[in-house]
């Protein structure tokens, strides 16, 4: 009977695979692409941040349907509102439990208590003892599942004798990496290049994790049953210097609109910007005339640290943005950036609510007791086309919410 596994390596930019095959250290990776399909054209979504894509990836939707963008403005309240967990659309957890399958969580968070719950078996959420847990431990209580040794879940010792019909697994290291964080021994990095190369190091350790556990599963007989899919929710961009908030906020005001941050705001503000740390959301929070509108478009578009300017109309019909989303989207250019602060003096900083490739541009892979071997998918894909095709094709099972078509895999 088959089985699913769903790795999440968050922050994986295909930027950092094309600098792993460049450098001929992508051998483990590739050997399991010949063991199923990679994907060379696979996409994020508009609000690239983490828990709206974690929770997109697992329905099968965009925040129309979960309600996820991470934060918005709201014009009634006058308030900047966290989305933090949110996730109202059905997700494959929930779909294989009502098919009377099991499930298990080993860090995914978006599955915490929805449904997965700590000391349940068949519904099971579980997290290291330890207090910052990287990849290596990770798999190690992945590995100890697969060969039945007991593993902790809240407060329960407890053991798998079979291995879950849907598992997700979640891994922070490259995203922390990414984010130029602090990282174990790793210290915060001064140039770009530098943290480039604590990434692929991280990604050559993290392959060889893969492969022993792949081999263990090959020798306990459940790679015979097992299709696994890694990927990823976005992927992640630098960026420089002194933030651009300031410039856009003056850019507006000098066209006659009274603009202000959310953070500093009065009774007069016609527009309230709302940045993330690299794009900029803007809220009219007083009627605009199409005139103004396009006078505004035209304005932003007209400056080099503009990238592109989305209007709500678009993100809401082509990326499934939630109607609480903002009037306008702001994505700068590669190394700008619209934080609320300047860049740390000295350092970089990234992230990956931007438009850019080395965000929107990410990894994935699926392999094991799947159709087709060796399979170079070159069309363009959306990730959160993944999980319900997978879950059509292999299991015969449809996500309620989801607005994908399924693709062949």
């Amino acid at each position: 009977m088959k089985k699913l596994l769903y790795i999440n390596i968050d922050g994986f930019s295909y930027s950092y695979y094309e600098r792993l095959k460049k450098e001929g250290k992508s051998q483990i990776f590739d050997k399991l692409a010949g063991d199923g399909t990679f994907f060379h054209n696979l996409s994020s979504g508009l609000v690239s941040i983490t828990n709206p894509m974690q929770s997109a990836i697992l329905c099968g939707a965009y925040s129309n349907k979960t309600h996820n963008f991470y934060q918005h403005f709201d014009k009634k309240s006058l308030q900047i509102v966290k989305h933090k967990r949110t996730f109202d659309a059905e997700n494959v957890a929930d779909v294989f439990l009502k098919s009377n399958k099991t499930v298990c969580s080993l860090h995914q968070f978006m599955l915490e208590d929805n449904p997965c719950k700590e000391g349940v078996e068949g519904n099971t959420y579980i997290k290291s003892p330890l207090a910052h847990s990287n990849f290596k431990d990770r798999f190690k209580i992945l590995k100890d599942i697969v060969q039945g040794k007991y593993v902790i879940s809240g407060e329960k010792k407890m053991s798998f004798k079979e291995f879950p019909d849907f598992m997700a697994v979640y891994f922070d290291d490259i995203d922390s990496l990414g984010h130029n964080n602090d990282y174990g021994d790793v210290p915060k990095r001064h140039n770009f290049e530098d943290r480039q190369k604590d990434i692929i190091d991280c990604l050559v350790e993290f392959q060889q994790e893969l492969d022993e556990f792949i081999n263990i599963c090959k020798s306990t007989g459940l790679y015979d049953d097992l299709i696994i899919l890694i990927t990823t929710d976005h992927g992640m961009t630098p960026f420089f210097g002194k933030s651009k908030l300031s410039d856009v906020l003056d850019l507006i005001n000098k066209s006659g609109i009274k603009a202000d941050s959310a953070f500093d705001f009065d009774d007069e503000s016609q527009i309230i910007a709302l940045p993330y740390t690299i794009e900029l959301s803007l809220y009219f929070i007083k009627p605009m005339t199409s005139s103004q509108r396009e006078r505004l478009i035209s304005l932003l578009e007209s400056k080099d640290y503009v990238d592109r300017v989305f209007v709500k109309e678009e993100m809401e019909k082509n990326y499934g943005l939630d109607e609480r989303g903002p009037d306008m989207l702001i994505s700068p250019t590669y190394g700008n950036h619209f934080y609320k602060k300047d860049c740390e003096e000295n350092y970089f900083g990234a992230s990956h609510d931007s438009f850019h490739e080395t965000s929107q541009h990410i990894f994935g892979l699926v392999f094991g007791n799947v159709n087709h071997k060796g399979q170079i998918y070159t069309d363009k894909v959306n990730v959160i086309e993944l999980l319900p095709s997978i879950l059509k094709n292999y299991f015969n099972l449809t996500l309620k919410d989801s607005i994908v078509q399924p693709i062949e895999i």
